[in-house]
């Protein structure tokens, strides 16, 4: 997989890809963030966009986890769990009649 610094992309545009771009994935590197550039021939566009929203929907899975973990949520007793389902019901039901 061809690097590519992201200034040198957002400086210089599709001449910074060369003259035969391939259909090889490009990692454009920045400081903080990086970003896969990918040729998608147009028949394959929506499947290639499912995939990436798939990705992407799996990636933020991965980061909610880490965090639940810095926060000491994965040691939560499924009883713990149960009685707070149980509380936020009760306060939803306190809701609707209330209302």
């Amino acid at each position: 997989m061809k690097t590519m610094p992201l200034r040198e992309f957002q400086r210089e545009g599709v001449k910074a890809l060369g003259p035969g771009f391939s259909a090889e994935p490009l990692l454009l590197t920045g400081r903080d963030r990086e970003f896969v550039l990918l040729q998608v021939p147009p028949d394959d566009r929506s499947a290639v966009l499912d995939l990436a929203e798939g990705l992407a929907a799996v990636l933020a899975l991965r980061q909610d986890q880490e965090r639940a973990v810095e926060a000491g949520l994965d040691q939560t007793s499924m009883e713990d769990i149960e009685a707070e389902i149980r509380t936020a019901r009760k306060s939803i039901g306190q809701r609707k009649r209330t209302a």
